[in-house]
């Protein structure tokens, strides 16, 4: 296969994980725009979280957006109080927060049949066509488990904690990083088609 049509294959493969199912702008809010926001990811690790937020935060700067990592103001194995988060935040001048977890799971699971056969020979094959046609198929099979995620994007305003916008993906990735460079191209599309952030 060719370099270039492998590489296309890769990259179609990985887009095929990650799907944007909707997008959401907040019409009572239609004006409102901001420049610099901070990501925060819920991802059930500390490691999660903070590559989750790295890689966000990387693929929206490199897309024009001025975007802050969330450990940069909460570190992992804080829990400082609502107010304490927004007044570290206002400190930085962040004008809003762009959060994203998950908001199900949906399991699938799919048996695929095995057929079970004997060895070769006579005695397989058995006292003719009829006998080995109408005689049981032996069938055994195995399970395979696939997670699906649906997961949410919600930009919120820190002056009156309001909802803005917000994406909701489906996915199948379960490394965070990758799931972050997945959505990062289309949150800032979004965004920016949206009318909040500048172009």
């Amino acid at each position: 296969m060719p370099r270039f049509a492998l590489a296309l294959a890769l990259l179609l493969a990985a887009c095929a994980q990650t799907k944007v199912e909707t997008t959401w702008k907040n019409p009572a809010l239609a004006s409102r725009q901001m420049k610099t926001f901070a990501v925060f990811g819920v991802t059930g690790s500390p490691s999660g979280r903070i590559e989750f937020e790295e890689k966000l935060t990387d693929g929206l700067k490199s897309r024009g957006l001025d975007a802050r990592p969330g450990y940069d103001f909460v570190l992992y194995d804080e829990r400082p109080a609502k107010e304490e988060v927004i007044q570290r935040l206002k400190a930085k001048g962040i004008e809003g927060v762009l959060v994203s977890k998950i908001a199900r799971r949906n399991t699938k699971l799919e048996s695929t049949p095995v057929y079970v056969g004997g060895g070769y020979g006579t005695a397989y094959y058995g006292s003719g066509f009829y006998d080995y046609w109408y005689a049981p198929m032996a069938v055994s099979s195995y399970t395979t488990e696939t997670n699906e995620f649906i997961v949410e994007t919600v930009l919120y305003a820190l002056t009156d904690d309001q909802p803005m916008w917000a994406t909701r993906t489906n996915t199948k990735r379960t490394d965070p990083g990758a799931f972050a460079g997945d959505i990062a191209g289309s949150v800032a599309t979004g965004l920016k088609t949206a009318g909040i952030v500048p172009q």
